[in-house]
């Protein structure tokens, strides 16, 4: 794998108590200043069983459920300095202060293209897992997907491994799918410091995101193994 991976979608999901998702609302997030005003809405919001979901054709997306809340974001080609998603959620968290968040996560996604169906399926049940008799069984392939977890010093790094198929727009590539999550438990023993705490984390965004990276490349590709001939991370629509 490159060194050079990129990310280019990201989410943030908050937990917290007696956070009620109808109060987010296009005009709630541009008049508080959460979003900049001359954003598009990229279709109809969602109000839907306490389920909101905003979209712009910034490529930044709200969704809200009670108790959580997920930004979510298309960072593309965007420069680190363009990224929208940790200054919109800062400024989501600091307008809905009043809530007790208890929880932080941090979900990276991207996926590695291969030439085939079958090198993709070779990489999971050949490399990734020991082969076995167990792989096959009245006369069909077992579809594998993997669930790791590395306890860090803070938080703990889940990773979800699937196979699956990429639409570009000219064609549907094979390709392994990674996606991380990062989940965090807020420090402090009172709202004020998890709040702090809460900051802080989106703040250094980053550094989830560079661990991320490196796992990737130092432990799944390694520069002196054999890679695929494409790496890329969600320009279009992924399908497992």
């Amino acid at each position: 794998m490159s060194k050079n991976f990129e990310i280019q979608e990201l989410a943030i999901a908050i937990t917290a108590k007696n956070l009620n998702p109808t109060v987010i609302t296009p005009d709630f997030l541009k008049y508080t200043g959460i979003v900049p005003t001359d954003w598009e809405l990229a279709r109809e919001p969602v109000f839907n069983n306490f389920v909101v979901q905003i979209f712009y054709k910034s490529g930044v997306g709200i969704v809200a459920q009670p108790n959580n809340v997920t930004v979510v974001e298309s960072i593309g080609a965007k420069q680190q300095a363009e990224i929208q998603i940790p200054k919109i959620t800062h400024q989501l968290v600091e307008k809905l202060s009043q809530v007790e968040y208890q929880r932080v996560e941090i979900n990276p996604r991207g996926f590695v293209v291969f030439n085939s169906d079958a090198e993709a399926y070779q990489y999971i049940n050949g490399k990734l897992l020991a082969p076995g008799s167990w792989q096959e069984f009245e006369g069909t392939k077992v579809n594998a997907a993997l669930q790791l977890s590395y306890p860090l010093k803070r938080g703990i790094l889940n990773l979800s491994i699937n196979q699956a198929n990429v639409q570009f727009p000219d064609k549907v590539a094979a390709a392994i799918l990674f996606s991380g999550n990062f989940n965090y438990s807020l420090s402090g023993n009172t709202p004020v410091e998890k709040l702090q705490d809460l900051q802080a984390i989106i703040q250094n965004w980053q550094d989830s995101v560079k661990t991320f990276q490196k796992l990737l490349s130092d432990k799944f590709f390694p520069s002196s193994a054999a890679a695929p001939n494409n790496i890329s991370v969600f320009p279009t629509t992924a399908k497992s």
